[in-house]
């Protein structure tokens, strides 16, 4: 019986192992928060400041709007 069950255990074993050991489909993490889009942090918005083009992942949003840097941030 012990025997059995360990043959059959190791088979299942093997063919996880052959199947690169992911059963279920591997889920991708964008890292996104809230209801942006998947191709979102790809997009490029322009500083209010400077103009200079930034991409929106590493942009700064403050009041509304987009600056690429510390530096280009309204004073308080």
């Amino acid at each position: 019986m012990w025997l059995k069950l360990l043959i059959i255990g190791g088979i299942l074993y093997a063919l996880y192992r052959f199947a690169g050991g992911r059963i279920l489909p591997e889920r991708k993490d964008t890292g996104q928060k809230g209801s942006e889009e998947p191709g979102e942090e790809e997009t490029l918005v322009e500083c209010s400041k400077c103009s200079t083009y930034v991409v929106k992942k590493e942009a700064i949003f403050y009041h509304g709007k987009y600056y690429c840097s510390a530096e280009c941030l309204p004073k308080k």
